[in-house]
């Protein structure tokens, strides 16, 4: 009878023994993550992922969603904040490869090599990749279904464009010879590697450089004369600061000062690779096709 009860009681510690170690275990399998971005568009990409609660730390010049006002910046273009990062306890570490330095990079796989603390690299290409990083970032966050519904909306808003701008297209097959200038002095470029070759390639246009080897190649104000755009981007951070155009419309034989082709585009909108890309892309779209339109007129 003593056995058997000494038996039971060990039986009943055990049973609840393991039941702690689950509940244990599900409560740690269900902490939060704590996410941190080094960049501002990847703020925005993780809340399309449905993981904006999640952040603990962000990019200098993150503004959107609103929610991650006042959350520490722990990053700008040139640094990072080692040890303010480490306090934080991030779980997670978005960083972009193309716009993260690599001595960046380095210290942080050097730091938190043997911790639990992931990092995930993202390097959109084409607008495409923008709804694949949405998808694996919310399956890294456990937000796969609103993840994979925001990635949805926005392949169907860039199938729009192309539907919209790709009709447009077959009235004028030539396309239109694009600068996009992203520095002028010195003068900076992108080559098709770059995000914003695809949107010039959507929108109907000829990227004038896209060939060059590097990723932004510095270019020479007489080889872009020679090549002749019909229109010149660039993107603006404070739409109350004008760009000044004075290089290109001093010159009266260039094809983008006949057309009075000289676009500004908000920079939020163009050169973060976030949803909010296709607003950008809509915009040059249209300056591309109005460029097109009046050919058309001029056309015998």
């Amino acid at each position: 009878m003593k056995a058997s009860y000494l038996f039971a009681l060990v039986a009943i510690q055990l049973a609840m023994a393991v039941n702690c170690w689950g509940q244990t275990s599900n409560t740690a399998s269900n902490k939060s993550p704590r996410v941190i971005t080094l960049t501002p568009h990847l703020a925005e990409i993780v809340d399309a992922a449905g993981g904006s609660s999640m952040l603990v730390g962000v990019s200098a010049h993150s503004n959107r969603p609103s929610t991650i006002n006042g959350l520490p910046v722990i990053s700008d273009a040139r640094s990072i904040d080692l040890e303010r990062i480490k306090n934080l306890q991030p779980t997670l570490i978005i960083y972009w490869q193309s716009g993260t330095p690599n001595t960046q990079i380095e210290a942080l796989k050097k730091h938190f090599a043997n911790t639990p603390t992931k990092l995930l690299s993202t390097d959109p290409r084409k607008l495409e990749d923008i709804a694949k990083d949405i998808e694996r970032i919310g399956q890294a966050l456990g937000t796969t279904a609103k993840a994979q519904q925001s990635a949805q909306k926005f392949r169907e808003r860039l199938q729009l464009l192309r539907q919209k701008y790709g009709s447009n297209q077959k009235t004028n097959t030539r396309p239109v010879r694009v600068f996009y200038q992203i520095w002028a002095q010195p003068l900076m470029t992108l080559n098709r590697e770059h995000l914003i070759g695809d949107m010039i390639q959507l929108c109907g246009g000829e990227q004038l450089f896209a060939n060059e080897k590097l990723l932004v190649p510095t270019v020479n104000r007489e080889s872009v004369v020679a090549a002749d755009p019909e229109i010149i981007f660039t993107a603006v951070d404070n739409p109350k600061i004008k760009t000044d155009w004075s290089m290109w419309s001093s010159l009266p034989h260039l094809s983008a000062t006949k057309n009075k082709a000289f676009v500004e585009i908000d920079g939020d909108t163009i050169s973060r690779p976030s949803p909010q890309i296709l607003i950008g892309t809509e915009k040059m779209c249209d300056a591309i096709l109005r460029i097109k339109q009046t050919r058309a007129s001029k056309a015998p």
